[in-house]
């Protein structure tokens, strides 16, 4: 069993050291990232991700003795509609996941999309435990789920004025019923 398997969905979790004098720099370009400009939207498939600058981990009460880094890391996490290798050959084609890739340590971009690819299964760690919130959903089923919930919350508050014969009547021809 494969732990970062969920149904068809797959959790990605690369962990890569992040070169310190470009450091700064991949701070400034994560951060300047919105919702509207993230290249996680142009990555196919992707349900959920996020790049984090991890620096050092933090030491819980309790633990049997605390872990330091040497460097900080580039911990990149992603639930996408699976499998890993042509998830990976469309992202690695992005100039932007090149971009952010360049500033860690034995990675640099290159034209050969293989490159990255290879840098990226060398960083992946497996998964301890994954469970997907809809494993069995493709990521445009799951929006089309999406709208249909927002059609119907909608339909919902208008119904609350109308008599039950008219709901009916919009109902079915709202919603082909």
């Amino acid at each position: 069993m494969n732990s970062n398997v969920s149904g068809g969905a797959y959790a990605l979790t690369v962990l890569a050291p992040i070169d310190p004098e470009r450091e700064q720099a991949l701070r400034e370009y994560l951060g300047g990232l919105t919702h509207d400009n993230s290249p996680l939207g142009d990555f196919p498939g992707t349900h959920f991700g996020r790049w984090v600058i991890l620096e050092d981990f933090v030491t819980a009460d309790g633990q049997s003795r605390g872990e330091q880094l040497s460097c900080h890391y580039l911990l990149f996490t992603s639930c996408f509609d699976g499998p890993l290798t042509p998830y990976l050959e469309a992202v690695s084609r992005q100039r932007d996941a090149q971009f952010i890739w360049d500033h860690c340590v034995g990675f640099q971009a290159a034209s050969d999309s293989a490159d990255l690819v290879r840098y990226l299964l060398h960083n992946q760690i497996d998964t301890g435990f994954f469970v997907a919130a809809y494993p069995n959903a493709n990521l445009g089923r799951v929006r089309r789920s999406l709208l249909l919930r927002d059609r119907v919350i909608d339909f919902a508050i208008r119904a609350q004025t109308m008599l039950p014969a008219e709901q009916r009547r919009v109902f079915a021809a709202e919603f082909g019923f």
